[in-house]
């Protein structure tokens, strides 16, 4: 597997991707490209401060991490800051292959490289994912009935 940034031209694979990381598998529900949940992540994709991860294999593009600050984030800094928030999403059949946690452990790089002190995501406690994100140094900070707000803190630029 290789990793390359993502770029404006990746596009449609991250609304591809998004749509897996905002529902869970079955039938998406109807008008899904619209909903809040997804255009946050798909509108103006590429603005300053936007980083992200595209995993491939053999020529095709199998999974993608990335972060944006979003209006809306629930985690902050002391100073009121918003801390990015992530998200992170494989194809089907590239999955339990530990492409999340290579985009995870990768992505946290390039978004200290960035200058970002921390990330952040939200995630269902009854999503198994949330037991990677801990492993993958991530602290609950807040819970909304069954949404985790999890942070993990980077370390300075470039470590």
């Amino acid at each position: 597997m290789e990793l390359r940034p993502a770029g404006s031209g990746d596009l449609t694979f991250i609304a591809q991707m998004t749509l897996l990381a905002a529902f869970p598998p079955g039938p998406l529900p109807e008008g899904a490209f619209a909903m809040p949940r997804v255009t946050r992540w798909l509108e103006g994709w590429g603005r300053t401060g936007d980083v992200g991860l595209i995993a491939w294999r053999d020529d095709e593009r199998i999974g993608a991490a990335w972060c944006r600050v979003l209006v809306d984030v629930l985690a902050r800094d002391e100073a009121g800051r918003p801390f990015p928030e992530l998200a992170i999403a494989v194809t089907p059949r590239h999955r339990s292959q530990k492409i999340k946690t290579q985009l995870l452990d990768d992505l946290a790089e390039v978004a200290s490289d960035a200058n970002y002190t921390a990330l952040s995501l939200t995630v269902s406690e009854h999503n198994a994912a949330h037991r990677l994100y801990e492993r993958s140094g991530f602290d609950v900070v807040g819970r909304y009935g069954a949404r985790l707000t999890m942070v993990k803190v980077l370390g300075p630029p470039g470590t």
